[in-house]
């Protein structure tokens, strides 16, 4: 299934945030994405159109350096790890099989299973006059996908510089 995200800017109500509305290609809303915005812990929700968490993702750690695991049907389905300072690798999949190929900075990035297969793909798009995030699953794990998806998008494009990387004296 193809879907594009489209980032929300909503004002926070009753401590919830919206993150993104997915939606599929002819623009109808399928999916939301709400949650928390702590600097040391967070809670991202996948909720269906009719507001039904379809998955949830609990993240402990810093926006650059955090530990997530992604839950459904209250089952732990994959742990995704982020690390900003690790150029190459910044984003690791754990208890799936699963990794990433390609390059997550970017956001042109595919999802693929241990014998290469494709999960899905994640790249930027232009929808609706503007440059949007276009996400398609190949095998039936829309949410979880998704899910994969939210925890990278809601990082920043570009690699954080570390001050200890600068040019030496």
């Amino acid at each position: 299934m193809r879907f594009v995200m489209l980032r929300e800017n909503g004002p926070m109500q009753n401590g919830i945030v919206p993150y993104f509305t997915v939606v599929q290609p002819d623009g109808t809303p399928c999916f939301r994405i709400i949650g928390e915005k702590n600097p040391f812990t967070g809670k991202l929700a996948l909720q269906d159109g009719k507001g039904t968490e379809c998955a949830r993702i609990l993240r402990v750690g810093t926006p650059s350096l955090s530990y997530h695991t992604i839950w459904e049907a209250e089952r732990k389905r994959a742990v995704l790890t982020r690390n900003l300072g690790a150029p190459k690798t910044p984003y690791r999949l754990y208890s799936i099989g699963w990794k990433f190929r390609g390059d997550c900075f970017s956001g042109n990035f595919d999802v693929v299973d241990r014998r290469g297969r494709t999960i899905m793909t994640h790249g930027l798009c232009w929808y609706a006059g503007q440059e949007r995030v276009c996400v398609e699953t190949f095998r039936g794990e829309e949410a979880l996908c998704l899910c994969i998806a939210a925890v990278v998008d809601s990082t920043p494009r570009t690699p954080m510089v570390s001050p200890c990387m600068g040019v030496s004296r």
